[in-house]
């Protein structure tokens, strides 16, 4: 039975030798000495940043890293500044667009209203066409002498829509009928009349 116990109590073996005799009582004197170090209001944070700095190999690795970093703030600082010029342009944009819209819009009902006017306009001057026309024919039915007097005491202007309309036989009866120079005056002015719409 001791024989079995003693072949189970194997030797350490180097590796957990070393562990045993070196590394953990290492750690437990850093442990210890950060305690007391931070116990007496030291730094200790501040001062394990100046010992890995000064280790050469870490801080060239500090250095590059740093260095990488301001890289990447410098790109990421440039892509924002154009982030927010095409912000900018957008915007600019978007408005260009929105005032596009607006002045279409504009446009658009000024058309229609045009349109509305126009309509309009051309329904009055087809009332006044067929009114005219009902007038002129009311003239033809007129003996030419009654007419005559009724146009002669008319205004220039109404006078010659009336005989522009009429046909050349009764117009030609009407004319005669009025006192010389009044026939004189309007014959004047239907040929001027004629000549105009040639």
């Amino acid at each position: 039975m001791e024989n079995s116990w003693e072949e189970k109590k194997k030797p350490f073996n180097i590796f957990q030798r070393f562990l045993m005799v070196a590394v953990i009582p290492t750690i437990f004197a850093i442990i210890v000495l950060v305690l007391l170090l931070m116990y007496s209001g030291a730094d200790v944070a501040e001062k394990g940043k100046e010992l890995l700095n000064a280790i050469p190999f870490l801080s060239e690795e500090k250095k590059s890293t740093d260095k990488l970093l301001e890289n990447n703030k410098n790109t990421i600082s440039s892509l924002q500044t154009k982030l927010k010029e095409r912000d900018k342009e957008i915007k600019s944009l978007e408005s260009q667009l929105e005032n596009s819209e607006n002045r279409f819009q504009s446009a658009n009902s000024e058309k229609e209203k045009l349109q509305s006017e126009l309509q309009s306009l051309q329904s009055a001057q087809e009332e006044t066409k067929k009114a005219m026309n009902e007038i002129v024919k009311t003239y033809e039915t007129m003996s030419p002498k009654n007419a005559a007097a009724i146009l002669s005491e008319m205004s220039e202007k109404e006078a010659m829509k009336i005989l522009g309309e009429l046909k050349p036989a009764k117009l030609a009866s009407v004319l005669e009928k009025m006192e010389p120079p009044v026939a004189s005056k309007y014959t004047e002015l239907l040929s001027k009349s004629a000549k105009a719409s040639q």
